[in-house]
């Protein structure tokens, strides 16, 4: 008996350091698929587009610039996306590029990347003038330029967005695109795009928009003039001080996500360090949208879209975004409030609440009636 309880014992043994073992071969096998299945695969397009900027007619140079647009999106999900439309288009605002604006490398402050682990193919491009795109030469040396106007005007980026929407509805091979903007983007550039092309936008999101009143900019109007014909430039150091004119506040935002924002923008404009630390944007669109009131005809809007704001915004403010939302032709709309949120609420902790807001917008489906 003993011997047996022995050789039992001694069976157990084996047994249990055979199983030890598979599970040492066989559980990095089956992380390594986990961590496959949840690749995020970063690409960076130069997309080549004649610029209808006047600045290149009026001086006798050559249009041809290219923009740069990235994409996120979950390994191999690329392939799938045609099947459900789940592409979404981001355009930034009126200085932060939108590599910087929607895929800040810093803890969780990427929008993009929480939307592609959601299934979405996600695309940000930068207008010209900024971050990787083509910067016209004025912006170098405005002086040397003193019968232009500020550079990339709405009707310009807007151009910009039906050249890259018609590059990703080809590398993709869907139909429609969503749109989402912030800021500049939300109040001029994503609403005129669908004003012009309905058909080819599926959902809509204004991210802190301006509509009719431009929150604390009032004023601003009057500094169109200056911007069109003599600064044609803003020069921008960044300060979390200027965040904080926002609405943001030192405690509402991610650890380390303003130092993370501030070198990401000083490396996007290769002029940075020779301005001593300020990055540059063409005024053009700030100049349409201090002109501007309102910014677009709400009325005319017929896709699906969400007004989107912090709670503490003193630019999109509630009232002019409740407005919007009011005066919108859309059937589908939905307007949201995100407490204890500025006008940066992707650099900010509650920026999750923020990011499924957008998603569950972006998810939901539209019954379409007879």
């Amino acid at each position: 008996m003993a011997c047996r309880r022995q050789r039992f014992s001694r069976w157990l043994l084996t047994l249990s350091a055979v199983s030890a073992l598979l599970g040492l071969l066989i559980a990095p096998r089956l992380l390594a698929r986990a961590a496959a299945a949840e690749t995020l695969v970063t690409t960076d397009y130069l997309v080549s587009h004649t610029s209808s900027e006047p600045f290149y007619a009026q001086y006798k140079l050559d249009p041809q610039v290219v923009l740069h647009v990235r994409e996120v999106v979950l390994a191999g999900r690329e392939r799938t996306v045609p099947k459900d439309g789940k592409v979404l288009l981001l355009l930034h605002g009126a200085t932060v590029p939108g590599s910087v604006a929607f895929d800040l490398d810093h803890e969780q402050c990427s929008l993009m990347r929480y939307l592609a682990r959601a299934g979405w193919d996600t695309f940000a491009l930068d207008f010209e003038g900024y971050g990787l795109s083509t910067r016209p030469l004025v912006l170098d040396a405005p002086a040397a330029f003193p019968e232009s106007r500020a550079p990339i005007h709405s009707d310009v980026a807007v151009h910009n967005v039906e050249r890259v929407v018609e590059f990703i509805r080809t590398l993709r091979g869907v139909t429609q695109v969503s749109l989402l903007g912030w800021s500049l983007g939300a109040s001029r550039e994503a609403p005129l795009y669908t004003l012009r092309h309905p058909e080819k936008v599926a959902k809509l999101v204004l991210f802190a928009p301006g509509y009719k009143n431009l929150g604390f900019l009032e004023g601003a109007r009057a500094r169109a003039d200056a911007l069109e014909t003599k600064d044609k430039v803003s020069y921008t150091r960044p300060t979390v001080e200027g965040w904080y004119q926002f609405g943001s506040k030192e405690e509402l935002l991610v650890p380390g996500a303003f130092e993370a924002f501030r070198v990401a923008m000083l490396a996007s404009d290769p002029k940075a360090g020779e301005l001593g630390g300020v990055y540059r944007a063409p005024a053009g669109r700030m100049v349409d949208q201090f002109r501007a009131n309102p910014q677009f005809d709400a009325a005319k809007i017929t896709v699906p879209t969400l007004v989107i704001r912090g709670a503490l915004d003193t630019f999109g403010t509630r009232e002019d975004s409740q407005l919007l939302t009011a005066e919108l032709g859309s059937e589908v709309k939905q307007y949201v409030d995100i407490p204890n949120a500025s006008h940066f609420i992707q650099y900010e902790k509650v920026n999750v609440q923020f990011f499924k807001a957008v998603k569950d917008f972006l998810d939901a489906k539209v019954e379409k009636k007879p």
